[in-house]
């Protein structure tokens, strides 16, 4: 049986973007509207903040041990311990924001964009290369949205939550170029709206339902394998922690929830029986 614990006593209201840092055994969060980076140890819960200037909605680890961002505006780089941000390029307007982000097997950085107002086809999907310079990967989104790599690096999947599509593409390693869309799954918004999403080791694919209290599991074919009920309505994103990355961690948003009613809404959340396992995580640069 799945066994589901909270990491940290944090509740955030739009908890997004775990990422898992190995040499302090820590999981690093974001509270998307909260403007906050939060850290906790995973054996011992012990946390930490960042308070930041701007909503930061993704963090990804750089090979030199800082956090790339993806901000309100653009991208940004933080110290681990938040007493430095150095802003790398401010591009959106500002009725629009970013939103998750992740690295490439090469060290890319990848993050998409919305519109506040979640307008139709505003959004992009943008890629910071390793000298921070800026391409567009594609276009015409709403809420870019979830995003991993097949472990072969064969792969590209990205979700569009708005209207709720799980999308693979041909990925080429080399050129940082993808192609061959393919939709995946379409989703059924009654049930749930796909988030974030992370990749197993042998190439599943998990994705977190906001509003539909679950995870649900996928063959790179689409087909849909397993759920996993947790104890809130809002899960966001997950990821793989823990020595050897068989602790799956989910965050959760509180935002619009009556915690008397979910006590956990809000919180991270580790995921320890599921016979699933990870792979490290992509270090930018």
């Amino acid at each position: 049986m799945v066994r589901v614990h909270p990491v940290s006593e944090i509740v955030s209201q739009v908890g997004e973007g775990p990422l898992w840092h190995y040499q302090t055994s820590s999981v690093f969060w974001v509270d998307i509207p909260g403007k906050v980076i939060h850290s906790a140890e995973l054996r011992t819960g012990k946390s930490s903040s960042i308070k930041t200037p701007m909503m930061v909605s993704a963090v990804a680890l750089a090979q030199d041990n800082t956090l790339i961002a993806a901000t309100q505006s653009g991208f940004a780089k933080i110290s681990l311990d938040g007493k430095n941000l150095s802003k790398i390029e401010e591009f959106l307007t500002s009725d629009m924001r970013m939103n998750d982000g992740k690295v490439d097997p090469a060290g890319r950085f990848w993050a998409g964009s919305l519109a506040l107002d979640f307008e139709k086809n505003r959004g992009s999907l943008y890629v910071l290369e390793k000298d921070s310079t800026r391409s567009t990967a594609i276009e015409k989104l709403t809420l870019s949205n979830g995003m991993g790599w097949s472990p072969d690096e064969r792969y590209f999947y990205f979700i569009d939550s708005i209207p709720g599509t799980l999308f693979r593409y041909n990925f080429d390693c080399l050129s940082g170029t993808i192609s061959n869309k393919t939709v995946l799954v379409e989703f059924d918004p009654k049930r749930g709206i796909p988030d974030g999403l992370c990749i197993t080791r042998d190439g599943l694919i998990l994705i977190a339902l906001w509003d539909g209290g679950r995870l649900e599991l996928y063959e790179p074919s689409g087909k849909k394998l397993e759920e996993f009920v947790l104890p809130v309505k809002r899960p966001t994103s997950c990821c793989f922690a823990g020595d050897d990355f068989s602790t799956l961690i989910v965050t959760t948003a509180s935002e619009d929830i009556d915690c008397t009613l979910e006590p956990l809404a809000g919180r991270i959340l580790a995921l320890s029986d599921t016979a699933l396992s990870g792979l490290p995580t992509y270090r930018y640069g």
